[in-house]
C-alpha cells in the first residue's frame, strides 16, 4: 500500500528572476570562456538548477547566446534611444546633446561590465540573420553618436566625423571589455575623454600608394603552418577552422600538421606567443630610446598603432582566441596580456600622477579600444596617413 504524502505540503517555489539569473549567468561565461568552451550543464551549475530546469527557459545553448547578445545590445540602444529621444523633446542645443548622449551610453555599458567580449568577438558565431541584427542596431548606436557630432560640428570633413564619432563611442564601450572597477573619477575621465574624441582636429588624409609586395614565404613547414593558421583564425574564428583546412592551405594532409603540432591548440599557442613577444619587443624598444616618461608614453602610442595596423592579424588573434587555449597556456598568456597593461598603466601614471591605479588601468583600455575600434573601421588599411590619424585620436583620448 502506497504511504499518502504528508499534508500540508509546501511545493518547491521557483524563483521570479531565475530567467533573468540564467541569462547573466550566461553572459559572464560566453564572455569569459567563449561560446564554445560553454555547455548548458556549465550554466545550470553556475545558477544552481538543473539541466532540464534550464531548457524549460531556452531550448538550446545558441538560443541562450542568442539572448545575451541581444541582451547586451539592448542595453546600449535604448539608452541611446532615450537620449536622443529627450533631446528632441526638450530642443536641447548641441553641447547638451552630446554630454547626454555621452553620459548615458557610458552608463548603460558600466552595467555591462567584462560582456563586451560577446559583441566584439563571439558574435561570429551567430546565425547570419541574428548577426546581421546585432550589426544592423550596433550601426543604428554609431548613428547617433554620427548625429551628435554633425549637430556639433556641422563643417566636418565626413572621414573625420566617422572616425571621431567611433572613437568617443569606443571609449566608452572599452569599459565593457574589461573587469577594472570603475570610480567615479575614471567615469568622469571617460566622459571627458569620449567628448575630446568629438573635439579633435585631425590631419587630413593624405594620398599613398602602396609599394609592390617584397619577400617570399618561409620554406619551413611549421612556419607555414602557423602563418596560414593566423590568416584562418582571423578570417573564420579558430573553432571554425579544422585541422584539414590548415593541412590544405600549406599543402600538406592532417597528419603532415600533426608531425609539427600535437593539437590545433598548439598551433593557437604558438601564434599566441609570437603575439607577445612581439608586443614586449615593441614596448622594450620604445622604452630604451627614450629619457622621459613623457616620451616614452609619446613613442608607445605611435609604436602600438604601427604594430596593431601593420600585424592586426596576429594580435586580434592574440586577443580573440586565447579563450580557446589549455588551461595552463591561458593562464600564461593572460598573465602577459595583465603585464601590458600594467606598463601602460605605470606610464600613464608617471605622466598623469592624479591617476588611481585602477584609473589608469581603465584609461589604456580604453586607448587600446579606440585603435581597435578605428583599426575596423578602416578595414586595417595599414597606411602613413592611418597611422597617423590613428595615433592623433590616441593621444586625444590619453589628453597627452
Amino acid at each position: 500500500m502506497t504511504t499518502p504524502p504528508t499534508w500540508p505540503h509546501t511545493p518547491v517555489v521557483r524563483p521570479k528572476d531565475r530567467k533573468q539569473r540564467i541569462e547573466s549567468a550566461a553572459t559572464q561565461a560566453f564572455a569569459l570562456r567563449g561560446y564554445h568552451q560553454v555547455s548548458m550543464s556549465d550554466v545550470a551549475a553556475s545558477v544552481g538548477i538543473s539541466a532540464p530546469a534550464l531548457y524549460r527557459h531556452f531550448a538550446n545553448k545558441y538560443d541562450l547566446f542568442k539572448h545575451t547578445a541581444f541582451g547586451i545590445v539592448d542595453a546600449v540602444e535604448t539608452a541611446t534611444d532615450d537620449a536622443a529621444e529627450s533631446a528632441a523633446v526638450t530642443s536641447a542645443p548641441p553641447a547638451e546633446q552630446s554630454a547626454a548622449l555621452i553620459g548615458a551610453t557610458l552608463e548603460s555599458l558600466i552595467k555591462c561590465r567584462g560582456t563586451g567580449e560577446i559583441i566584439r568577438w563571439e558574435s561570429r558565431y551567430l546565425e547570419p540573420a541574428d548577426r546581421a541584427s546585432v550589426d544592423q542596431r550596433l550601426a543604428k548606436v554609431y548613428g547617433r553618436f554620427s548625429t551628435v557630432l554633425k549637430e556639433l560640428r556641422p563643417n566636418l570633413r565626413s572621414e573625420d566625423a566617422a572616425l571621431q564619432s567611433r572613437a568617443a563611442f569606443a571609449v566608452l564601450a572599452s569599459v565593457s571589455m574589461h573587469r577594472t572597477s570603475i570610480s567615479s573619477a575614471a567615469a568622469d575621465y571617460l566622459r571627458a575623454a569620449a567628448q575630446r574624441a568629438f573635439d579633435a582636429e585631425l590631419p587630413e588624409v593624405e594620398s599613398y600608394v602602396a609599394p609592390a609586395a617584397t619577400g617570399i614565404p618561409s620554406t619551413a613547414k611549421r612556419e607555414q603552418i602557423v602563418a596560414r593558421s593566423i590568416e584562418l583564425f582571423f578570417a573564420r574564428g579558430y573553432n571554425l577552422v579544422s585541422i584539414e583546412e590548415i593541412g590544405g592551405a600549406v599543402g600538406i594532409t592532417a597528419s603532415g600538421v600533426y608531425r609539427h603540432f600535437e593539437s590545433k591548440s598548439g598551433i593557437l599557442a604558438a601564434a599566441c606567443s609570437r603575439a607577445a613577444e612581439y608586443l614586449g619587443q615593441v614596448t622594450r624598444e620604445v622604452f630604451a630610446a627614450v629619457d622621459s616618461h613623457e616620451d616614452a608614453l609619446d613613442g608607445l602610442i605611435d609604436a602600438y598603432v604601427e604594430a596593431q595596423l601593420a600585424h592586426h592579424r596576429l594580435l586580434q588573434v592574440y586577443i580573440a582566441e586565447s579563450t580557446n587555449l589549455g588551461d595552463d597556456e591561458r593562464e600564461r598568456l593572460i598573465a602577459l596580456q595583465r603585464d601590458h597593461v600594467e606598463e601602460w598603466a605605470g606610464l600613464l601614471r608617471a605622466v598623469k600622477p592624479q591617476f588611481s591605479a585602477s584609473e589608469a588601468r581603465c584609461v589604456a583600455h580604453a586607448g587600446f579600444h579606440v585603435v581597435d575600434s578605428l583599426g575596423r573601421v578602416l578595414a586595417w588599411q595599414d597606411t602613413p596617413s592611418n597611422r597617423t590619424r590613428v595615433a592623433h585620436m590616441l593621444r586625444a583620448v590619453l589628453d597627452v
